[in-house]
């Protein structure tokens, strides 16, 4: 069974059992992976973690019931496993940006109920990108300890990404870099080992473990690990390509396992910008051999 397989057969798990309790982790099982590997493995070919496609999918579903049925809101919020009506009513606006209510009294869903769910198949852009932007056979490389000290938030949502690097070159001056690396720069991306839960850390180098941290920072300490290095070309909106062929194609027929250590993004001097077709980076993924 191929990883798409695999994503396939928690995907039919998840839409049979929408309204069960702790989803994630039946769907996990039911795929027969282990937690970790299966939750960077989902990520890369739907473009969403695990609970972020369930939140997704029990928040449509609910959509279509407030539309053609008269279950009570507070009932259907009930069904689809959330807390409180005020909960659901939360996500279902940040989702539709439209209440429950509203959306139960319109007449037309086309631009509404769907939105969140768009599929993105690899398309012919995305063909080419792989062709042309990946370094489709990486770089094995042993890196020593690396000391980091950043900022972090939950998840990986871009909107938030992109405040998080905002705030954190605004406190670069508090840092004490390590020398010589001014111009480089990482995003750490690990579980925090509840459930499917991310951390997303923009980070910088520092001298030793003992560097200060200044408040409301954090410090990270990479061990010394063997990585697979692809680089990556092209706009951040392209990079999910790139994670779906290392973890699609490269990863499987490698004769290598991804090990539990956090993976990482590096950028330098030739990172031009999210939206630069020639900006350049490095995707650092932690492997071993699987013996």
């Amino acid at each position: 069974m191929d990883y798409k397989d695999l994503v396939i057969k928690a995907i039919t798990y998840i839409e049979d059992h929408l309204t069960d309790e702790s989803l994630s982790t039946k769907a996990m099982e039911a795929a027969g992976y282990s937690p970790y590997h299966f939750h960077r493995i989902f990520l890369s070919v739907t473009r969403n973690s695990v609970s972020e496609y369930i939140r997704k999918r029990r928040l449509t579903q609910a959509a279509y019931d407030l539309f053609y049925t008269n279950q009570r809101i507070i009932d259907i919020a009930i069904l689809y496993r959330f807390e409180s009506q005020e909960s659901f009513a939360r996500a279902f606006w940040k989702m539709f940006s439209i209440s429950p209510g509203q959306f139960r009294k319109q007449r037309d869903m086309k631009d509404t109920l769907f939105r969140a769910m768009e599929k993105l198949p690899l398309d012919e852009v995305g063909l080419q990108h792989l062709n042309k932007s990946v370094s489709l056979v990486p770089a094995i490389v042993c890196l020593n300890k690396l000391n980091l000290v950043g900022m972090s938030i939950p998840g990986v949502n871009s909107d938030e990404v992109g405040k998080l690097w905002r705030s954190f070159r605004q406190r670069l001056f508090e840092i004490e870099r390590k020398p010589d690396t001014e111009d480089i720069f990482y995003a750490v991306i690990e579980l925090t080992g509840r459930q499917w839960e991310i951390t997303y850390i923009a980070c910088v180098e520092v001298a030793s473990e003992e560097s200060v941290v200044p408040l409301g920072m954090v410090a990270k300490l990479l061990p010394v690990v063997t990585y697979a290095v692809f680089t990556h070309k092209g706009t951040l909106s392209r990079l999910n390509d790139t994670f779906q062929y290392i973890y699609e194609t490269w990863l499987p027929q490698s004769g290598s396992v991804r090990t539990n250590c956090p993976e990482f993004v590096r950028y330098d001097h030739r990172y031009l910008g999210p939206m630069n077709e020639d900006s350049v980076l490095d995707i650092y993924i932690p492997v071993g051999s699987p013996y």
